[in-house]
């Protein structure tokens, strides 16, 4: 298996030169920017002049009459540069969640043919972020956003012994919410978060991890406690120990889906080998 996942980083990393183009064109850019013009000491987003990362884990549907037990993540980010004429802000959020509580997004890796539906939405344009904007509120991050549901139908080929030879997957997108105005709401104390968006039923977890910090954050790193701003190694192989995986099949991780395309695949680990020890 180490000569396995080896073989897979080797592989990554001499298909660079190729597929940084396609990596670059495939992938969703990690952050979208945009401009506050002239700052004032009261403007929403002034006082965060600095880095902002929370990752949480989704266990509520808010629909009618009664909420819905789901299983899910979100992971969203800002960052802020307060300059003496404007302030550039930076915006990345995504969520993925499903209702099918019997399989969950992260499951075993499937020998049978099944079918399997799961949610998505993803910052499209982030409007503004604020700290501490009121007494119950750590912080709130507002914007635009596209929410799907999705259905992929996964088609399993074994040999007789039962090994796994090939996964081919059809997928369904239907748009549930396009451009619709959403909050990322976090509740003072940094352990509760609401995800609201207009035309969806708002969401709620569990904050499991937050970040702030005045430096940059590390795109690709999947820990917090590490204060290093460059793709190290440690990062390919945490990626190619969920190399293949998708919602409901294998170990999937959100925060290693780089390119947004909920599977970890070729892209993600080019992208990532493209940016090796660099910040």
């Amino acid at each position: 298996m180490k000569k396995k996942k080896c073989a897979v980083l080797l592989l990554a990393i001499l298909t660079v030169t190729a597929l940084s183009f396609t990596a670059g064109a495939y992938a969703t850019p990690f952050m979208s920017w945009s401009t506050v013009p002239n700052p004032t000491p009261n403007a929403i987003g002034f006082r965060q002049s600095s880095c902002v990362c929370m990752y949480g884990v989704i266990t509520q549907w808010l629909t009618s009459p009664t909420s819905t037990p789901v299983m899910g993540f979100i992971e969203a980010q800002s960052r802020t540069k307060v300059g003496s004429a404007s302030t550039v802000e930076g915006f990345a959020a995504t969520a993925v969640w499903t209702n099918t509580t019997v399989r969950p997004l992260v499951a075993v890796r499937a020998r049978e043919n099944f079918t399997y539906t799961f949610y998505a939405a993803r910052l499209v344009k982030g409007n503004y972020s604020a700290l501490d904007p009121s007494p119950s509120v750590s912080w709130f991050m507002n914007g635009t956003w596209n929410v799907w549901r999705i259905t992929t139908s996964f088609t399993i080929v074994t040999d007789s012994s039962g090994n796994i030879l090939s996964v081919t997957t059809t997928r369904t997108f239907t748009a549930l919410a396009t451009d619709a105005i959403g909050n990322v709401t976090v509740a003072s104390g940094w352990e509760t978060f609401i995800l609201s968006i207009e035309g969806v039923p708002s969401l709620t977890g569990t904050v499991i991890a937050h970040i702030i910090a005045s430096r940059t954050f590390n795109p690709f790193m999947l820990g917090t406690d590490s204060t290093s701003t460059s793709v190290t190694p440690a990062d390919l192989n945490s990626i190619a120990k969920s190399y293949g995986s998708m919602p409901g099949w294998g170990n999937y991780d959100l925060r290693m889906d780089y390119c947004l395309h909920y599977q970890i695949d070729i892209c993600d680990l080019s992208t990532a080998a493209a940016n090796l020890n660099t910040t």
